[in-house]
C-alpha cells in the first residue's frame, strides 16, 4: 500500500481554466487537507444515516407511526435534486466557500429540531441535513479531482469515503447512546455543535479558494455540455439505479432487525457499526484496487457480486449472527462499487467536474427517493425476499449501464 507521501503529492489540475494557487503545496499539507475535509463529511454523513437504524425509535419519540419516518426520509431525498444548481456555482465561486458554507447551512439545520421539536420541524431538519451535503460532497470531490493524479486518485477519494463508512461505524453507536441517555433529539445538538467546528476547520487550513478564469456559466452552457458528453446521462443512470437499489434494502433493515430478533437502540447501533465496518474495509481495498487494477473492471466485478448478494441476503439471514454476515458482505461489495465508481466519475469530463459530480449526486439522491417509496412498500405487503430479488435486478440493470456506457474522458492517464 503507497505511503501518505507518495500518493499525496501535489500536481497542476487537468482542468486549465482553474488557478489552484496551492501550487507548492508539500505532501503533508495535502494529507491534512484531505482530513480536514473527512471531518466535515463525517459529520454530514452522521446527520443522514443515523437515522435509518433509529427510525423506530424517532417515531416513538414523536409519538407517530414508522410510516411517518418513512415520509420524512422520503421528502428529505428530494433534496438531492437541487444538486445541479450548485455545481456551476462551485465552478465559479471556489470549492472552498461552498464548503464551509454547507458545513454552517447543516449546522443550522441540526439545531432547528432542538429548538422546536416536532414532527415538521424535523422533517425541516433532514431536508437542510441533506441539502447541505449535496452542497459539500460535489465541491469536495471537484476539489480532489483537481488536486490528485487520476491514477492516484482512486485511493484519496477512498480516504474520504471513510467518513461515509463512519457515519455508521462511529456515529450511529454514538447516536444510540445519545438518545437513550438524552432523548431523540440529543444527536442533533451535538452535530449542530460540531457542524460550526468543522467550518472553522475548512476555512483555516483549505488553500485560497480557486476561481474560474473569465465569466461565469450560463445555463446555456450547461445544457450544451449535457448534449454533447452523453456520458453524463449515462453516469447518472448509473447512480440513480445503484442508489436506489442499495435504498431500497437500507430504509428496512432497522425495522426488519428489530421485528426480527428483538434489538435495543443500543444494539441496533453496534448493528449499524457492523455495516460500518464492512464499508470501511471496503473503501480501503478499492482505494488501492482501482488504482493498480483499473477503475472500471473492479467496479464491474464488485458491482456482479452486489447483486449475487442482494438476491441471497434473505435466505442467509436465518439467525442474527448470519444476518450480520450478509449485512457486513453485502455493504461491503457495495461500497467497494460505489467508492470505485467516484474516481472514473471525476474523469469523464475533467473540464466540467463539478457540473458531473453534481449530476451524479442529483441522480443519486433520485435512486434514493425511488428506493425509498419502493422499499417500505415492498417490505410491509411482500416481506423481505422480494425487497432483495427488486434490489438485486435494479443494482444489475446499473452494472450494465456502467460496463457498457461510462468510460473515461480523452484526459485520463491510466485505464
Amino acid at each position: 500500500m503507497p505511503g501518505s507521501a507518495e500518493i499525496f503529492y501535489f500536481v497542476a489540475s487537468y482542468d486549465r481554466s482553474y488557478t489552484l494557487g496551492v501550487k507548492n503545496t508539500p505532501a503533508a499539507n495535502l494529507s491534512g487537507q484531505i482530513l480536514v475535509l473527512t471531518i466535515g463529511r463525517l459529520f454530514l454523513n452522521t446527520g443522514i444515516r443515523m437515522v435509518y437504524p433509529f427510525i423506530p425509535a424517532l417515531a416513538r419519540g414523536l409519538g407517530v407511526p414508522i410510516s411517518d419516518l418513512y415520509t420524512l426520509v422520503l421528502v428529505r431525498n428530494f433534496a438531492g435534486f437541487f444538486c445541479p444548481l450548485f455545481g456551476p456555482m462551485t465552478d465559479r465561486y471556489g470549492r472552498k466557500p461552498m464548503m464551509v458554507g454547507a458545513m454552517l447551512l447543516f449546522s443550522l439545520g441540526c439545531l432547528l429540531v432542538v429548538v422546536a421539536p416536532g414532527y415538521w420541524v424535523l422533517g425541516a431538519t433532514l431536508a437542510v441535513i441533506a441539502l447541505a451535503k449535496v452542497i459539500y460532497d460535489p465541491a469536495m470531490q471537484a476539489y480532489l479531482g483537481d488536486v490528485v493524479p487520476y491514477r492516484e486518485r482512486g485511493w484519496a477519494i477512498a480516504l474520504t469515503e471513510l467518513a461515509w463508512a463512519g457515519g455508521l461505524l462511529v456515529g450511529a453507536p454514538a447516536a444510540g447512546f445519545l438518545i437513550e441517555q438524552q432523548g431523540w433529539q440529543a444527536p442533533f445538538l451535538w452535530l449542530g455543535l460540531l457542524g460550526v467546528g468543522a467550518a472553522l476547520l475548512l476555512w483555516r487550513y483549505l488553500p485560497g479558494s480557486p476561481r474560474r478564469v473569465g465569466p461565469a456559466p450560463r445555463w446555456r452552457d450547461l445544457v450544451t455540455t449535457l448534449r454533447r458528453y452523453p456520458v453524463i446521462w449515462a453516469a447518472a443512470a448509473y447512480l440513480m439505479l445503484a442508489m436506489g437499489a442499495n435504498e431500497t434494502l437500507f430504509i428496512i433493515y432497522g425495522d426488519w432487525m428489530e421485528d426480527s430478533f428483538g434489538l435495543s437502540l443500543t444494539s441496533l447501533g453496534l448493528a449499524a457499526a457492523v455495516i460500518g465496518i464492512s464499508e470501511v474495509t471496503g473503501e480501503l481495498g478499492v482505494g488501492t484496487a482501482v488504482d493498480r487494477l483499473g477503475k472500471r473492471p473492479v467496479v464491474i466485478v464488485t458491482g456482479c457480486i452486489n447483486v449475487l448478494l442482494y438476491l441471497t441476503i434473505p435466505s442467509l439471514s436465518l439467525t442474527l449472527t448470519s444476518a450480520l454476515i450478509s449485512l457486513f458482505l453485502l455493504f461491503l461489495s457495495f461500497e467497494m462499487t460505489l467508492v470505485g465508481s467516484v474516481p472514473l466519475l471525476t474523469e469523464l469530463v475533467p473540464q466540467a467536474r463539478g457540473l458531473v459530480m453534481s449530476m451524479a449526486i442529483a441522480a443519486g439522491a433520485l435512486g434514493r427517493t425511488i428506493g425509498a417509496i419502493i422499499g417500505p412498500i415492498i417490505w410491509e405487503t411482500a416481506g423481505f425476499h422480494l425487497t432483495g430479488l427488486v434490489a438485486a435486478v435494479i443494482m444489475g440493470v446499473a452494472v450494465i449501464i456502467l460496463a457498457v456506457w461510462v468510460r473515461e474522458g480523452e484526459n485520463e492517464n491510466d485505464g
